[in-house]
């Protein structure tokens, strides 16, 4: 008898099982990533730093269509006449080596542009339509606070906190792209080192920390890769 993989749901289509069974192995890594710290959820943040999430292939392939658009972006800032720096001034380590980061580029010159000044932090992101036009409407803090905690970290860390970041965002649904100049903000700053220093101690204390919400079926909790291991515990 031939079974008819048109006629099963994608997730569990045999050949679909076989792949996200070896994606689903966890790994650790020794340290809190920055791009992580500003999550909504603090039990979230935890369980990236010490487990990876389990999420189907086809989860992982949207977020490597970020790093292409990332790229496709890259090249284009390089057509327009900007100049990356170095990836060796990429990369820090800070709260004694267990906090993390590596941002997507460093500006050191470029066009003559209104309110840009180099250097410049640069953080690119692929997002939706929906997600795009919040962004466009209600700005970076609003609409992805984590994202915004990433962007103030790389601005402390790596030295570019003089001149406003570029924050760029391209729509995955018809690559259409928005730029975001995002001032240095020192208060909220020390507030983005301080959640991070509160999930380091907890975690090396193998304490876990409250999550977001109490309903096992809220709309925030259904798509998060840790939700069975996090609500079993």
């Amino acid at each position: 008898m031939l079974i008819d993989f048109n006629r099963i749901e994608a997730s569990a289509e045999p050949v679909n099982i076989a792949i996200n069974a070896v994606l689903a192995r966890e790994s650790t890594r020794g340290y809190l990533g920055a791009s992580a710290v500003g999550h909504p959820c603090l039990r979230k943040v935890q369980y990236d730093w010490m487990c990876d999430p389990v999420h189907e292939a086809r989860i992982r392939d949207i977020f490597a269509r970020g790093h292409f658009f990332e790229e496709q972006s890259r090249q284009h800032f390089r057509s327009a006449g900007f100049r990356f720096a170095n990836d060796d001034r990429l990369e820090f380590e800070a709260l004694d080596g267990w906090l993390h980061g590596h941002a997507d580029g460093i500006f050191l010159s470029g066009p003559d542009i209104s309110g840009v000044v180099y250097p410049c932090l640069w953080e690119h992101k692929a997002i939706n339509t929906k997600g795009w036009r919040s962004l466009e409407r209600d700005g970076l803090v609003k609409t992805y606070p984590q994202y915004a905690a990433q962007v103030v970290l790389y601005q402390l860390h790596l030295g570019v906190d003089s001149h406003p970041a570029i924050f760029t965002a391209t729509n995955a649904d018809n690559c259409e792209r928005l730029h975001i100049l995002v001032p240095f903000n020192s208060e909220f700053a020390a507030t983005t080192v301080q959640r991070a220093q509160l999930i380091i101690e907890a975690t090396r204390r193998g304490e876990l920390l409250p999550r977001m919400t109490d309903d096992s079926d809220n709309w925030r909790c259904r798509p998060c890769g840790h939700c069975e291991r996090c609500w079993r515990s």
